[in-house]
């Protein structure tokens, strides 16, 4: 009898629902139909409003310009490899990095580039910053399969017997971000 009371003890409570799933079908499907509308309506004001006035004010100033034009997409893959390797931080860190990188991973996100968003005339230094990022957001599979191929190879050259980690992959999202900020100061104004 003993036995049977330590097994119950020992068993973990059910994990809480999350707040989505707290919610009926029908409000489920409200916020993803709504989320999908707040989606395409905060691309198109991003690219309508929001970039060509910071492009205006930004826009004379070269450097300054480009890195500005970089932050809106290029600099959520280094919040969210900050996450990445901070994967053994007190909790409350965590929740606060998580956080910044969510939403400045949704900002990349709205700035995937469309045809309305090439009509949307801007400085050329601003525009290469923010295009860099743009693009690295929809590069990002590829550059998760190459990070993941040198992160493994790296590995096994190190004959190490741990896989890749999420601080490494952390590693890998800070510098291609790094590498997308070098791409729109140089590269892309070729």
């Amino acid at each position: 009898m003993a036995k049977n009371k330590s097994r119950k003890a020992a068993a973990a409570p059910p994990k809480p629902k999350n707040w989505f799933q707290r919610r009926s079908k029908a409000q489920q499907s409200a916020l993803i139909v709504g989320g999908t509308f707040a989606a395409v309506g905060g691309h198109f004001l991003l690219w309508g409003a929001v970039i060509p006035a910071v492009g205006k004010v930004v826009g004379r100033i070269p450097v300054v310009s480009t890195v500005v034009g970089w932050l809106f997409a290029g600099a959520a893959f280094a919040a969210i490899g900050v996450l990445l390797i901070n994967e053994k931080a007190p909790e409350d860190t965590r929740k606060r990095l998580k956080w910044v990188a969510g939403v400045w991973g949704a900002v990349a996100l709205l700035c995937i580039p469309s045809g309305f968003a090439n009509g949307v005339v801007l400085p050329t230094d601003y525009w290469a910053g923010v295009y860099a990022g743009a693009y690295g957001v929809v590069m990002v599979p590829l550059v998760f399969i190459a990070g993941a191929l040198l992160l493994t190879l790296g590995a096994k050259v190190l004959k190490r017997e741990k896989g890749p980690t999420e601080t490494g992959f952390g590693w890998v999202l800070v510098a291609y971000s790094f590498l997308l900020l070098i791409w729109g100061s140089s590269l892309l104004r070729l």
